[in-house]
């Protein structure tokens, strides 16, 4: 089963960022759109793995995370990686980044203790927002930029975190959680 330790945003505080998009879209090149209900922030990506890893994960995930403190977040900004010259992910920023820094740190280390390799790409909180196949032209960048570059959500708790399993699927991925760990 593919594996990946994420956090979920309340329907609310996604839909003002659907909303503003909605007004440009038409404006911008082709892209994938992540559809609202799939978006999470993802702490760590952990690939095809074995159902037994679920048993051996939870409670080490469980108590690293029981160390984190809860806290208040909100969506704000955007982006694109690597960046915009080269754009192939557009995103919403989040923050506290410090925060979700913390909550990463504490994922990564508990599933690298159960024996599970992670890539070492650096953690970039934010929630993507589309994949682009082909180059966007600066315009359209522009565009998309102007939609949400001042784009701030209503303030919302992150209180748990979530292991979900993924189930590709020709109209997307389909995510079932499997275990919730709460923060402190």
């Amino acid at each position: 089963m593919r594996l990946f330790i994420a956090t979920s945003f309340p329907a609310a505080v996604l839909r003002p960022v659907h909303d503003r998009v909605a007004l440009v879209k038409s404006k911008l090149p082709p892209a994938s759109w992540v559809r609202p209900e799939a978006q999470h922030l993802t702490f760590a990506f952990l690939g095809e793995k074995d159902e037994a890893l679920v048993a051996k994960l939870a409670p080490v995930v469980g108590q690293a995370l029981a160390a984190v403190p809860r806290f208040e977040a909100m969506l704000a900004g955007c982006g694109f990686f690597p960046n915009p010259r080269h754009a192939r992910v557009g995103w919403v920023g989040v923050q506290p980044e410090a925060s979700f820094n913390a909550v990463s740190a504490a994922v990564r280390d508990a599933v690298q203790t159960c024996g599970v390799d992670l890539d070492r790409a650096e953690f970039r909180a934010h929630l993507t927002l589309m994949r682009m196949r082909d180059r966007w032209p600066p315009a359209c960048i522009e565009t998309f930029n102007s939609a949400l570059r001042d784009f701030r959500s209503e303030p919302f708790t992150i209180d748990a975190v979530t292991l979900f399993s993924s189930r590709l699927d020709p109209k997307g991925a389909v995510h079932t959680p499997l275990r919730q760990f709460p923060l402190a």
